[in-house]
């Protein structure tokens, strides 16, 4: 799992220590706040893909502060409170949470609920894109074929991002030697045919049936979508 970056803000100091430790335990980096003048210095400062809020804090209302720390960040919030009540969902929603847990709640709930809307965020942004089952991280630069990590070289990650976003269009060899190697380089096709053949190979030992990187002879190379079956395609 990539290491997304979280937030998490509670006045209760021994809540605030398990969920830490939980999501560390999942790989997740975590930042902390007690306050919201805390808060509001963190995500001034970080990058955050998401942010767990309690709403009662010592210093203030989250609900009063969420316009003030959307101004620093588009990460989603997720409240997570005591304050159960209808009208206090209501509240909070409209002051901008994009989440809401009332406590006592069970810990792989709330990663999931973390994971589902980091998910969302980066999809809206681009940063995600999926072609089941093959998914391109864009900002981490991570790829995963069936949930399984795929672990790529920068020049392998770009030329498979490069492709991807033209599906089913040819990818000629100079352009792909140009997005990867530079523009003032000569164009060589082995090399490009060197990395395609490493990513391929990468790519097979998840999923030996099926491949979306097609080649295209004497021309190029291109993304097949949906994946074209292993069989019918002659080794380079």
């Amino acid at each position: 799992m990539a290491q997304y970056k979280i937030l998490l803000v509670d006045d209760d100091v021994d809540i605030l220590n398990v969920n830490k430790d939980f999501l560390i335990s999942k790989g997740y980096e975590i930042l902390t706040a007690t306050t919201m003048e805390q808060t509001i210095e963190r995500v001034q400062i970080h990058s955050f893909d998401c942010i767990v809020l309690d709403v009662m804090l010592p210093d203030g209302n989250a609900f009063d502060f969420t316009p003030k720390i959307q101004q620093y960040t588009k990460a989603p919030i997720i409240f997570l409170t005591a304050l159960e009540d209808l009208d206090d969902r209501i509240a909070g929603f409209k002051a901008g949470a994009d989440d809401y847990i009332t406590k006592p709640f069970a810990l792989e709930e709330l990663q999931l609920r973390i994971n589902a809307h980091i998910k969302r965020n980066l999809m809206s942004k681009g940063f995600l894109v999926e072609f089941p089952p093959l998914k391109i991280n864009i900002k981490t630069r991570e790829v995963t074929l069936k949930d399984q990590p795929v672990h790529l070289t920068n020049r392998e990650f770009d030329i498979l991002r490069l492709l991807s976003e033209t599906p089913n269009v040819i990818v000629p060899f100079k352009r792909i030697f140009k997005h990867v190697w530079g523009e003032n380089e000569e164009c060589d096709n082995h090399l490009v045919m060197v990395n395609i053949s490493y990513l391929r190979k990468k790519m097979e030992k998840i999923a030996p049936e099926i491949t979306f990187v097609k080649t295209e002879w004497g021309i190029g190379y291109s993304f097949a979508y949906p994946p074209v079956k292993s069989s019918l395609l002659t080794d380079d």
